[in-house]
């Protein structure tokens, strides 16, 4: 089990490491934006069309119960963070959505592929897919909607259309857009040529490397203060969407290499899109940064643990 474990894990946390390095050595700033914009439009958008273009249509039929366990799995810890940020620790609406979003938004483009490849093969890449699809179409404009009605109320701008316009935002991303048309061949049953698949996946397999670069990118240049309310966001990340997800797999009785797959993906760490939403609104929001850094170097020891009780299960 340990060497299991390992191989799981060190592979990924030494390519973050890298990233978090390169950011703190190298002189002047990195191009994170740059290196975000291939990953985020690019690279990953390219695998996760192939991962769902080429899956049967009786899989996706099975995974539909777990969307809706990993829509639970971040909603409550989203809307649990978001009203202690506001009635409990007095931040600011925006500061409020974008420390929500990296809280409920667990790292699934960056951490997701590589682990759960690590530990499930090749037979995860549609639960994978369809964890960052839901992530995309669910936390996406659950952060934006807010940010935007931050910034209309500064501006004093009309406030209507609010969810029209966090929705155009998000299904015209390519992350959304690319792994709905791989549906959408695949229920049409079209075979991708072969040659499609291979220039495809040149860019595509540079997805996991890159996207643990720029995690570790995203690690070096944020702030560090530690209160009462990182710990709390790191508690709701890494403790509570776990056995959340334990507690709906069981409710929703999902096959079992389906069940630890969501357990697995619930137990991955902050994401960084919510502060990468709040920074194109000029939002930086320290106590989401120090979130993301604490929640990431304690997910060595959680998802250790995940992987050590998802061999007994």
């Amino acid at each position: 089990m340990i060497h299991e474990i390992a191989y799981a894990l060190v592979p990924f946390f030494f390519s973050m490491s890298t990233g978090y390095l390169a950011g703190k050595l190298t002189r002047g700033a990195m191009p994170l934006s740059s290196i975000n914009t291939m990953l985020v439009d690019y690279a990953l958008p390219f695998a996760l069309f192939l991962y769902t273009a080429k899956m049967q249509r009786s899989s996706l039929d099975s995974h539909l119960a777990l969307i809706l366990v990993l829509v639970a799995v971040m909603l409550v810890p989203y809307f649990a963070s978001l009203a202690l940020s506001r009635f409990l620790f007095k931040a600011a609406p925006p500061n409020a959505a974008v420390r929500a979003v990296t809280i409920g938004m667990p790292n699934f483009a960056a951490v997701g592929l590589p682990l759960l490849h690590s530990v499930y093969g090749e037979a995860s890449d549609l639960t994978l897919a369809l964890a960052i699809t839901t992530a995309s179409v669910v936390m996406s404009p659950a952060g934006l909607i807010l940010l935007e009605r931050a910034k209309t109320r500064d501006s004093d701008g009309p406030h209507s259309n609010l969810l029209a316009k966090a929705l155009i935002t998000t299904f015209v991303k390519p992350i959304v857009i690319a792994p709905l048309l791989g549906v959408l061949v695949s229920l049409a049953g079209w075979q991708l040529p072969g040659l499609m698949v291979q220039s495809l996946n040149i860019i595509g397999s540079t997805t996991a490397g890159l996207a643990l670069f720029s995690t570790g990118l995203i690690l070096a240049s944020q702030p560090f203060r530690l209160d009462k309310e990182v710990w709390v966001g790191v508690a709701l990340s890494n403790v509570i969407q776990p056995l959340m997800a334990f507690f709906l797999a069981v409710v929703f009785a999902l096959p079992k290499p389906i069940s630890g797959q969501a357990i697995l993906l619930s137990a991955i760490p902050c994401g960084s899109f919510g502060i990468l939403f709040g920074l194109s609104y000029g939002v930086q929001d320290t106590p989401s940064g120090t979130t993301l850094v604490v929640s990431s170097v304690l997910s060595i020891v959680t998802l250790t643990g995940t992987i050590f009780l998802l061999g007994y299960l």
